[in-house]
């Protein structure tokens, strides 16, 4: 399955940051198309822990996963210009489309598996 990156199935994915970037950039950009400093700025301030957009270096792994995720064919781009210097903006693809319903399906899975444990450990007797 794609959305889960090359060679890994759904259970290699769990909590890995890089996981969590591609479900929240796919999410983002089907809600509207995002210059790539907007959308790296919003998942800075969704996922803090995960310091993928801090300091010059962040922000280059930032960039990096957005060209992969172009070259998948999940996302897409276009020049904007206008007042100031050109910027990138990115849109989610039919594709994306596809796959970010496979993530958010595979999530909600997640969260009931979790509910499900959580509930079993809180129990007093087994």
């Amino acid at each position: 399955m794609r959305g889960f990156g090359h060679g890994m199935g759904k259970r290699d994915v769990g909590f890995a940051p890089g996981f969590w970037l591609r479900a929240f950039v796919l999410s983002a950009l089907s809600k509207k198309d995002l210059h790539g400093y907007e959308l790296l700025n919003m998942l800075d301030e969704y996922f803090p822990d995960f310091c993928f957009c801090r300091g010059p270096s962040g922000m280059g792994t930032g960039y990096r996963i957005l060209r992969m995720l172009e070259m998948e064919g999940l996302i897409k781009s276009r020049w904007e210009t206008g007042e100031g210097p050109a910027k990138r903006v990115y849109s989610i693809t039919p594709e994306g489309q596809m796959v970010r319903r496979e993530l958010i399906n595979y999530i909600r899975e997640m969260r009931n598996r979790i509910d499900k444990f959580l509930e079993f450990d809180e129990r007093k007797e087994v």
